[in-house]
């Protein structure tokens, strides 16, 4: 059995090329299983005619994938929550709003992006108001063209505010810590978020990232019981 854990490609529309190369990837793709660690768009929440237009093109190759017989889990990130019926009712993905566990192929996984690991409180605030049905009602009284331009604008915003080599070492520091914490309870934990890869063998189990497909096209394959990673070079 093959598993493929994806994250962080960041997708801002149909002329991003980082949509383009991850179609190329999907559509070579040959898995059992596909896992999106989360933040594969740049901006999803629910339900939106403009957003499904401007990521049509990875949308439809995620069903061809689903229909050449490969199972979905899609952990929500920072950018990408709240997935709606595409993802729930059309591609039968396994939807992970924060955390949580699967078993794949014999062994126990704990599944999250790593955005809720360590949280400030003003950004515990922010992310709970993006969830919270006031934020829905907002985005549904909004037409889908205005919700659009608001979600790029507040995701420039969010890398201009979080970019930076400390803060990332930081974010890579808690969510090992966070990892080596549950291992033992589970065989495996695999987080994305911090963009960078990494595979680590502890005493009680594995922890890993696939990096960051927007970045370097880097990701991680579990396969006869043991992790890679890949670079998608198409």
């Amino acid at each position: 059995m093959k598993t493929v854990f994806v994250a962080d490609a960041h997708l801002k529309g149909l002329g991003d090329p980082n949509q383009a190369a991850l179609v190329k990837f999907l559509s070579n793709l040959k898995a059992d299983n596909l896992v999106i660690l989360g933040d594969l768009f740049d901006f999803w929440t629910g339900a939106n005619k403009v957003v499904e237009e401007n990521y049509s093109t990875v949308l439809d190759e995620l069903l061809r994938l689903k229909r050449r017989g490969a199972h979905i889990f899609y952990t929500e990130g920072n950018h990408d929550f709240s997935m709606g019926p595409f993802f729930t009712a059309k591609l039968k993905a396994k939807v992970i709003p924060n955390m949580g566990e699967a078993s794949l192929d014999g062994k126990a996984f704990l599944l999250l992006h790593g955005d809720t690991v360590s949280m400030t409180f003003g950004y515990m605030l922010w992310r709970a108001f993006l969830r919270s049905p006031a934020f829905r009602l907002i985005a549904w009284a909004a037409t889908p063209g205005f919700v659009w331009k608001c979600a790029m604008g507040l995701s420039r915003r969010s890398r201009t505010k979080n970019t930076g080599y400390d803060k990332g070492k930081r974010i890579d520091e808690a969510l090992r810590a966070f990892a080596v914490s549950r291992l033992g309870a589970v065989d495996c934990v695999v987080f994305a978020h911090s963009h960078a890869p990494g595979i680590y063998q502890e005493k009680n189990g594995v922890f890993a990232n696939p990096g960051s497909f927007a970045a370097d096209r880097s990701y991680l394959v579990f396969e006869k019981g043991s992790f890679r990673i890949e670079k998608f070079k198409g």
